[in-house]
């Protein structure tokens, strides 16, 4: 039977055992813990140091190389696009200093840049596809069809002929050269006023502002010819991503289709599983049409985009940069010369 002097004895032995462990802490085992300690302090240090070496070192190399391209970039892409208008599309979150510095690269090589838009992201929303397809519908210039499909398709294809000039030889081109009936009326009478073309796509690209589904910057030129998308990092809502990335592909598709061709461009994140440019790269039809290119937070992306607005141009298309399975960093014809 345990009796009281069990435990007496039993919590005597306790304190010893506190008493011993804190004399030898305090004591022979306190010097070697302090000096292991200090030790590890002393290594992790000197690791912490030489990481942010080699940060600072690939820095200044990152540094150097985006000088030493900015620096050459004139002689790499000059004339490249010359006689070429550009309309400039900032797709939702895109980076605004990125897209200023496309802009920049543009006009280096020849282009003339004309209006940015800017694709709010209420223009992926599911309820957007309604709004879009009205005003498709009321703003469609005559004798242009408008495409199949939803909202999204035929708000892509009438903003898109608003601001691009049909290439020569699409079906695009055809319609909007087919010959006017001349007016009827008396002799001498003078023939009844006509919307031109700009005043066309004033009309457009101010409803679509009222609408608060785009803003622009600059004046925009209906006769561009070739479109430059610039996309930023992923859409955050990932329930509504398929939607939202769809839409963007639409957009982009709508604008090859009404010009002479159109690059996607935008920063390495943009390229990534969730982003935008990967959606195109995903889309066999899109794919096939739209260029892509995922560098262009960096000068060399930005020449790339030049090079990859050029084979547009000239009929061919590529999927550029560095993340995933593309067609090198810019186009060959283009790495040749």
């Amino acid at each position: 039977m345990i009796d009281f002097r069990y435990h007496l004895v039993s919590i005597i032995a306790i304190f010893f055992a506190l008493a011993a462990g804190i004399a030898l802490g305090a004591g022979p085992l306190k010097e070697g813990v302090d000096q292991t300690l200090t030790d590890q302090t002393s290594v992790l240090r000197e690791e912490n140091q030489q990481l942010r070496d080699q940060v600072a070192t690939l820095e200044g190399a990152a540094d150097y190389r985006d000088a030493w391209v900015s620096a050459v970039a004139p002689q790499l892409i000059d004339g490249r696009l010359s006689g070429r208008r550009v309309v400039l599309v900032a797709l939702p979150g895109a980076d605004t200093d990125q897209v200023a510095a496309v802009g920049e690269t543009l006009g280096q090589s020849g282009a003339t840049v004309g209006a940015t838009v800017t694709i709010d992201e209420s223009w992926t929303d599911a309820g957007s596809a309604a709004v879009l397809d009205t005003l498709a519908s009321e703003l469609v210039s005559s004798g242009t069809t408008l495409p199949e499909g939803d909202g999204y398709d035929r708000g892509a294809a009438v903003l898109a002929g608003a601001l691009l000039e049909p290439a020569a030889g699409s079906v695009a081109a055809d319609s909007a050269e087919a010959p006017v009936e001349e007016p009827t009326g008396e002799p001498g009478t003078e023939p009844p006023p006509s919307d031109s073309g700009g005043d066309a796509a004033t009309a457009v690209l101010a409803a679509f502002t009222e609408a608060e589904l785009i803003s622009v910057e600059g004046e925009a030129a209906p006769e561009a010819d070739l479109a430059v998308l610039v996309a930023g990092p992923p859409f955050e809502d990932d329930d509504e991503l398929g939607r939202r990335n769809g839409a963007m592909v639409t957009l982009t598709t709508g604008f090859d289709a009404a010009g002479s061709g159109a690059v996607a461009a935008g920063p390495p994140s943009a390229a990534g599983e969730t982003g935008v440019l990967a959606a195109i790269r995903g889309d066999g039809d899109a794919a096939e049409l739209v260029s892509t290119v995922d560098t262009a937070s960096l000068p060399s992306g930005r020449i790339a985009v030049v090079y990859a607005l050029e084979e547009q141009a000239q009929g061919g298309s590529g999927h550029y940069g560095a993340i995933g399975t593309t067609d090198g960093p810019l186009p060959a014809a283009a790495a040749e010369q």
